[in-house]
């Protein structure tokens, strides 16, 4: 038994095992027949070693001897202090010193590995104002057990069997002490009895407890352990550092491998590490410790099989593997309670209740059994809760999740609660279209922002599936709706392989098509206008005739081919209004004005789609209308502060809706203002930002325009060799989306560079191949002019006339090769 082992001073006093366990019996008030009854001895033998001790012990009478064992176990019961340094928790620690001076009880609650034994010895150690606090460790009474026992010893009071709760109590109104009682989840019930009863009888007594979730004890005061804060995506090198997570983890890593080094250059690293285990300070220190065997960079790699990784906890940790932590917990669960925790698994991040419901509410679980078990996982901290702005956000932590996914296999309900989440984000998806485009528009965006990791899980497992079916009719359901919500950059990437294989049949593959073409207009306008020139030959409806007119004005505006696009646009505008469809007609009137060739006919109609968006409530599309209408009148070089006051609202109105792409596109047409006033510098600082969030979202046409914006920047500084190295860059962007008005634009800026530069046969050649036809662009009579006299008439023809002849992409690599020549020069 554990309370036979020989503390130091009975040790040097020559006391043996038997007699310790006399001793330690005669502390606890037995009588000489009952220590001879419960170690099987004569009740002569037990006079002996009592008088043995007493001789050893230098004492005089049996009291001397309870004193003493009372004093030595109450010594033994010292709050622990780890060896390890204890890192952050600092606002923590603050609130619960506040809590446990106020709170007689306080329950410290949070999933297991989260720290609550570390920061509640903490909470003990710190305490001002208190009197000592003695830890009463239950992790190791089995689950359903008595705990009175316990409570006893560790407060050193007497007495055997029965109800030691007498015992209990005196020895609390014996001393001053306060109780820190630490793993109650396993017996919570039993702890919460004991602890009314003490509480009641002993009016100055405070407790601090740990556990999974609340005791329900009367006047209890919760409060929830959160993870470690984890640095933000947007954090630099030393923010990454400075974050309690990542500062964790050095310390371990510093401390098992002391010659490794953590620079800033690894901090993206780290701060990956701990975002994927959610600031869990033991999955963090579990971590750590394998940095004597890997770099960071390999541990993030290995952490897909974090429950083979993350083994051998630093002594004393009661978990020594994350698994065995998490299993711990789970087995506490009770059936129905671990059934639902595994099907919430499927969710891959937040979810909301009503979501749950309609997904894991499957036999044998009903919506009763959701609304009575649920708020029990959330107790247990087996589940985490957000709430913001009035709406409550659960999730499981990835580790929970992973380990919980596992077992969700194991119950061969794998496929069938991921078929019911598949099938309920692609269908409920399509159904807020309506809202998207007005009424509830704000709402609506939240839910596909919210929902966006569960509709890319969803169209992965409907793609993987073999089948189409449920793609398309998400992707194409949702249609012109992407027109609202954006370019994203999978949506190129699951349309590109829905089109590897056949359309649908019917009605739904021309919906495909014309969905297809307008989010291939920003990448590939080739295979866009392909598309959209099969759905007006397979267009069955006066409606879908409209839809494809209006796809073969999108694209061939892209194109150049204006005239073909103004009667497609006009064709559909007339039918849209017709049909009292006003939100594409205002997307017809808005892709007209876009198109237009006088800024007064540009204006008007671009003025007028915005008023209707907004009639409608579509303040999304409003913004896309006010910032083309401000890249006109930027463009024209009029009324720029009209065009600023547009920006203005663009920009207001998509930071209220939470439109990404919108706001990218205000600050694009802000940089290119910025330009026109001549602040290259901060022109080229907001386009060299915008570059990787546009090819973020797979918006390669505004990619394109920035890059030309660089370059246009570069280019007036005078550095033609940078400039011509972002213009190349564009205008090869512009060329495999095969936009004819950006190539024509990069060709242009790129025969200016080259003029500057000292090319000027390279610059005629350009200019021909900017202008195929003939028409000069903006700027160009001044080029043309300065051309003609520095090479005279006959070179300057015959250089116009090869660039008219040559692709442009030959062009391309000719100036390619000569940059690089440029440079070995240098």
């Amino acid at each position: 038994m554990e309370d036979a082992a020989i503390p130091g001073t009975l040790r040097d006093a020559g006391v043996t095992r038997r007699e310790a366990e006399v001793f330690w019996l005669v502390g606890e008030r037995l009588t000489n027949r009952e220590i001879a009854d419960r170690l099987g001895l004569s009740e002569r033998t037990v006079e002996s070693h009592v008088s043995s001790l007493l001789r050893k012990l230098g004492h005089t009478a049996r009291r001397d001897l309870v004193e003493g064992a009372a004093r030595l176990r109450n010594r033994a019961h010292a709050l622990p202090r780890h060896l390890s340094s204890f890192v952050g928790r600092e606002h923590e620690l603050r609130d619960l010193a506040e809590l446990v001076a106020d709170d007689r009880m306080v329950t410290l609650t949070g999933p297991a590995g989260i720290g609550k034994t570390r920061v509640a010895l903490r909470v003990a150690h710190e305490a001002v104002g208190l009197p000592p606090a003695v830890l009463v460790d239950l992790a190791s009474v089995p689950p359903g057990r008595p705990v009175d026992r316990t409570f006893a010893d560790a407060l050193g009071a007497g007495g055997d069997g029965g109800d030691l709760g007498p015992q209990i109590i005196a020895a609390i109104r014996a001393r001053p002490c306060w109780l820190l009682v630490d793993n109650c989840e396993h017996v919570a019930d039993a702890v919460a009895a004991l602890l009314a009863g003490l509480l009641a009888a002993a009016d100055g007594l405070r407790v601090l407890a740990t556990s999974y979730g609340p005791l329900g004890v009367s006047g209890e005061a919760v409060y929830q352990l959160p993870p470690l804060p984890i640095p933000d995506e947007a954090a630099d090198s030393g923010e990454i550092l400075d974050c309690a997570a990542v500062r964790l983890f050095t310390d371990r890593a510093a401390a098992v491998a002391p010659g490794l080094t953590i620079t800033p250059a690894d901090a993206t690293v780290l701060a990956a590490i701990c975002r994927r285990l959610d600031g869990l300070p033991l999955a963090i220190e579990l971590a750590a410790a394998r940095t004597r065997f890997a770099s960071p960079a390999e541990l993030l790699r290995l952490l897909d099989d974090r429950f083979a990784l993350l083994t051998d906890a630093p002594r004393p940790n009661r978990h020594r593997t994350l698994e065995e932590a998490l299993r711990w917990s789970y087995d506490l669960l009770d059936d129905d309670e671990r059934l639902l925790l595994d099907r919430c698994s499927v969710f891959p991040g937040e979810f909301d209740y009503d979501t749950a419901t309609q997904v894991l509410a499957a036999p044998p679980l009903t919506d009763t059994d959701l609304t009575r078990v649920f708020p029990r996982l959330l107790d247990r901290s087996m589940i985490s809760a957000r709430r913001q702005g009035g709406h409550t956000r659960y999730r499981l932590l990835d580790s929970v999740r992973q380990f919980t996914h596992h077992r969700l296999a194991e119950r061969q309900e794998y496929e069938q609660i991921h078929d019911r989440h598949a099938r309920h984000h692609l269908t409920h998806a399509v159904s807020i279209v309506p809202a998207l485009r007005g009424g509830n528009q704000t709402a609506a965006l939240r839910w596909f922002t919210d929902r966006w990791t569960d509709l890319r899980m969803a169209v992965r497992r409907a793609l993987d599936s073999g089948g189409t079916a449920a793609a398309w009719g998400f992707l194409a359901g949702v249609g012109t709706g992407w027109e609202t919500l954006g370019a994203r950059g999978e949506l190129f990437t699951w349309v590109n392989a829905l089109l590897d294989r056949p359309l649908p049949e019917g009605s739904a593959g021309v919906r495909a098509a014309i969905t297809s073409c307008l989010l291939l207009c920003y990448q590939d306008t080739d295979r866009a206008l392909e598309l959209a020139g099969w759905a007006a030959d397979h267009a069955a409806t006066e409606e879908e005739q409209a839809l494809a007119d209006l796809a073969v004005g999108c694209v061939a505006v892209h194109r150049r081919g204006h005239a073909e696009a103004a009667r497609a646009l006009d064709d559909a505008a007339a039918v849209f209004e017709r049909l009292g469809d006003d939100w594409h007609h205002a997307l017809a009137l808005s892709v007209l004005g876009s198109m237009a060739a006088d800024t007064a006919t540009a204006v008007g109609r671009l003025s007028a789609a915005a008023a209707l968006f907004g009639r409608l409530g579509d303040r999304v599309k409003r913004a896309n209308c006010l910032n083309h209408l401000a890249g006109r009148l930027i463009r024209d070089e009029i009324r720029l502060t009209e065009a600023e006051a547009c920006l203005n609202e663009a920009l207001d109105l998509a930071l209220r809706t939470g439109s990404d792409h919108e706001r990218l596109h205000a600050q694009l047409h802000r940089a290119r203002l910025t330009q026109h006033r001549n602040d290259q510098e901060a022109a080229t600082a907001l386009l060299t930002d915008l570059l990787p969030e546009f090819h973020r979202i797979g918006d390669l046409r505004c990619a394109t325009h920035c890059l030309l914006g660089l370059g246009r920047a570069a280019a007036s500084h005078g550095h033609h060799r940078r400039a011509r190295r972002h213009l190349l860059k564009g205008v090869d962007t512009a060329i495999a989306i095969n936009d004819h008005n950006l190539i024509a634009t990069g060709l242009r800026l790129l025969a200016e560079t080259e003029h500057a530069a000292g090319f000027a046969a390279r610059s005629a050649q350009l200019l021909g191949a900017a202008t195929p036809t003939g028409n000069g662009g903006p700027g160009d009579s001044r080029l043309r002019l300065t051309l003609r006299a520095e090479l005279g008439e006959a070179a300057f023809a015959s250089a116009l006339t090869a660039g008219r002849g040559t692709p442009p992409a030959a062009l391309l690599k000719t100036l390619m090769a000569a940059d690089g020549a440029d440079a070995d020069g240098e």
